[in-house]
C-alpha cells in the first residue's frame, strides 16, 4: 500500500492537478452543471406523465394529456443539445476571457447553421401523395444524436471567436456608445469569419455521401463513440476507476465534464426511444450503472456504525446516516476516514466492481429488467430505494437488494476490524488519561 501511494503521489497527482486546471475540462463541468436546472426542473412533470403504474398512459391519453406532458419533456430533452450548446460555449468563454453571451449566442447560431433544415415527408396535393421536403429541424440531432458535435462546435467557434478578438478586427466604436451596443456591434468582422467558416464547412460535407456534417458524425463517429464508451464493459471500467480515484482523495467532479456528456447521451437517448415505443438504445449500461450505484449505498456502513463499540464511529455513524440515505457520502469519506485508509481499499474499491459483473450477468439472463428512463431525471440525492423501485419495478428492486448486499458483504467485515481497532486505540487512550489523572491527584 505505501507503494502504492507513493506512486500516486508521484504520478497521479499532479496530473489530476493538470487535469483540473484544464480549461475545456473545467468549461465541460461548468457547463453540464448549468444545465441541471432544466433537466431538474422538468422532472417532477416527465415523472407524472410517465409514472410506472399499469394503465396510467391510458389513461392521461384518454383524457388528452399525454402529449402535453411528452411537449414539456421534448421541450427540455428533445432540444438538449441546444442548451448544451449555449451553456459549454459560454462557460468555456469565461475560462478564456472572451465575452460570454456573444460566444454562446454565435456558437448556438453556427450549430443551427450546421443543421440540416429540411425533412422530406409525405403531403398531400390535389388529392394525391406527393413526396416533398419542407423546412423543420429534426428532433434527432437537436437532442441525443447532436450532442458531442454540439459540444465540438461550441469549443470550437468559442476558442476561434477569442483569438480572432485578440487581434485588430473588432470594430473600434466612440466611447459615447453605450457598452451593450459597442458589446454588440464590435465584433462584427469576427462574427461574419466564424459564419463565413460554417458555410464552407456546410458546403464541404455537402458534397459527402453523408449530405451533411451531422449526418456523417452520427454514422461515422458519433454511433462507435457511443457504443465504446457506452458499452456495459465501459461502464464498469469507468465507475470503477471512479471508485478508485476516490479512495485516493480524488473526487468524482474531476471528470465530471466527460462523465456527464456520456450520462446525458444515455439519459437523452433512452428518455428519446422511450417516448417513441422503442428499444431503449442503453439499457444494458444503464442497469450495471444503477446496480454498481447500489452498492455503493452508504446508508447500511453508517447503520453498522452506529452498531460499534467505538465511539468515533458510533457518534459518526449518527451524524452520517441521514446525509448517506440521500448518497451524500463525503462525511464518511473524511469522517472515518476511507480515503487512504489501507482496512477500506478492498471495498471501497473493488465493491463496484463485483457487482458491476453480477448485475451485467443477471440481467443478461435470468432478472431481465424493463426500464423507465424518465426516472433517471430524478435529482442525484433521491434515496437509491426509493429511484430503483419507480424505474424498474420489481426485478429492478431484486437486482437493487441484491446488490446492496453485495456491499454489505464487502463492507461489514471491514468495518469490524476497523470498529475493533479504533475502540482500542479509545482504550489506550482511556487509560492513559485515567493513569495520568491519578498521578496528578497523588
Amino acid at each position: 500500500m505505501k507503494k502504492l501511494e507513493d506512486f500516486l503521489s508521484r504520478f497521479l497527482m499532479p496530473m489530476t492537478e493538470k487535469l483540473q486546471k484544464n480549461k475545456i475540462l473545467a468549461a465541460l463541468m461548468e457547463g453540464f452543471i448549468r444545465t441541471s436546472p432544466i433537466t431538474l426542473g422538468i422532472a417532477f412533470i416527465t415523472i407524472i406523465g410517465n409514472f410506472p403504474l399499469p394503465g396510467w398512459s391510458a389513461m392521461l391519453t384518454r383524457a388528452g394529456l399525454l402529449d402535453d406532458f411528452q411537449a414539456i419533456t421534448n421541450g427540455a430533452t428533445g432540444v438538449f443539445s441546444l442548451y448544451v450548446v449555449y451553456s459549454l460555449a459560454f462557460s468555456y468563454a469565461k475560462q478564456l476571457g472572451a465575452n460570454e453571451r456573444n460566444s454562446a449566442l454565435i456558437s448556438l447560431a453556427s450549430f443551427i447553421m450546421l443543421m440540416p433544415q429540411s425533412i422530406p415527408t409525405i403531403v398531400v396535393e390535389h388529392g394525391k401523395n406527393v413526396e416533398k421536403a419542407v423546412g423543420a429541424l429534426k428532433l434527432d440531432f437537436l437532442g441525443g444524436q447532436g450532442l458531442f458535435l454540439g459540444m465540438i462546435v461550441a469549443l470550437i467557434v468559442t476558442r476561434l471567436y477569442a483569438y480572432l478578438s485578440t487581434k485588430k478586427l473588432m470594430l473600434k466604436l466612440p466611447d459615447s456608445v453605450p457598452p451593450m451596443v459597442t458589446q454588440s456591434l464590435a465584433p462584427i468582422f469576427v462574427v461574419t469569419i466564424i459564419f463565413t467558416l460554417a458555410l464552407l464547412v456546410r458546403i464541404g460535407f455537402g458534397l459527402t455521401g453523408a449530405g451533411d456534417v451531422f449526418n456523417w458524425f452520427v454514422n461515422t463517429i458519433n454511433a462507435p463513440l457511443n457504443k465504446l464508451v457506452a458499452s456495459p464493459l465501459s461502464i464498469i471500467l469507468i465507475v470503477e476507476l471512479l471508485a478508485l480515484l476516490w479512495f485516493f482523495g480524488i473526487h468524482n467532479a474531476v471528470l465530471q465534464g466527460p462523465l456527464g456528456a456520456i450520462s446525458m447521451a444515455m439519459v437523452v437517448g433512452n428518455i428519446t426511444a422511450f417516448q417513441a415505443g422503442k428499444p431503449l438504445p442503453y439499457l444494458t449500461p444503464s442497469v450495471i450503472y444503477m446496480g454498481m450505484y447500489a452498492s455503493g449505498f452508504m446508508g447500511f456502513v453508517t447503520f453498522f456504525m452506529i452498531k460499534c463499540r467505538s465511539a468515533k464511529f458510533k457518534q459518526l455513524g449518527k451524524l452520517a446516516f441521514i446525509p448517506s440515505l440521500f448518497n451524500i457520502t463525503e462525511p464518511i469519506m473524511f469522517g472515518v476516514p476511507i480515503m487512504f485508509n489501507p482496512i477500506f481499499f478492498i471495498p471501497q474499491v473493488f465493491t463496484q466492481l463485483i457487482a458491476g459483473f453480477v448485475t451485467w450477468g443477471l440481467t443478461a439472463t435470468i432478472l431481465p429488467i424493463t426500464l423507465n428512463p424518465t426516472m433517471s431525471l430524478l435529482p442525484w440525492t433521491t434515496p437509491t430505494f426509493i429511484k430503483m423501485p419507480l424505474s424498474g419495478g420489481l426485478n429492478y428492486a431484486i437486482l437493487m437488494v441484491i446488490s446492496m448486499a453485495i456491499g454489505i458483504v464487502m463492507w461489514y467485515p471491514f468495518l469490524r476490524i476497523a470498529d475493533k481497532r479504533e475502540y482500542a486505540l479509545e482504550m489506550a487512550a482511556a487509560a492513559e488519561q485515567n493513569t495520568a489523572t491519578s498521578e496528578v491527584q497523588a
